[in-house]
């Protein structure tokens, strides 16, 4: 007798409550829940910093090409590009010409168009940057340009772009003259 009501008692021990099953059910949704949350942010994150190192890595292309070019600009001696006697023109692009050593001499000029920096070797224009970065700002600064100061002249490039869904970025360098300038 003593036996079956100990097996009852142990029947009773065997599973669990409705509200014990409710609960982990509860406690096991809301975990999943967050954790899934966690995961999409991650997820995010990444599509964000993906964009932004596309972003960096155009804008840094563009300007190293910037920087080589305008570092072998020559003076023009002849006035055909730019004004007899300088080495660097702002125009009214908002960007820059020079004559390019490294192009047989071309007459070359940066400027921003459409959101996109591109540069002109006579009626060609090429873009260097693509349609996935949007260019704001592309702004030059000549400093010491003119033949009587005796200083190098140097180039001041300063860049502002983004994507729809990445933050601005601004890149700033400054080039000079490679080869010394001669009157």
């Amino acid at each position: 007798m003593q036996n079956r009501k100990q097996k009852k008692r142990n029947n009773k021990n065997n599973g669990f409550t409705l509200i014990e099953v409710v609960v982990v059910a509860g406690i096991f949704s809301v975990l999943m829940i967050v954790i899934s949350g966690v995961f999409i942010a991650a997820l995010k994150a990444e599509r964000n910093i993906l964009e932004s190192k596309k972003v960096l890595g155009e804008l840094s292309y563009a300007i190293e090409y910037m920087t080589r070019a305008l570092r072998m600009a020559e003076k023009d001696t002849s006035g055909t590009c730019i004004p007899n006697g300088s080495n660097y023109q702002l125009t009214a692009r908002d960007g820059i010409k020079f004559i390019n050593i490294l192009q047989s001499s071309a007459c070359q000029e940066f400027f921003v168009n459409d959101g996109k920096i591109k540069y002109a070797t006579g009626a060609e224009e090429l873009e260097l940057t693509s349609a996935d970065v949007n260019v704001l700002v592309l702004k030059f600064e000549i400093i010491n340009e003119t033949e009587s100061d005796n200083l190098q002249p140097f180039v001041t490039i300063q860049i502002k772009a983004d994507t729809p869904n990445s933050t601005t970025l601004e890149l700033q360098t400054s080039v000079s003259q490679r080869n010394p300038d001669i009157r």
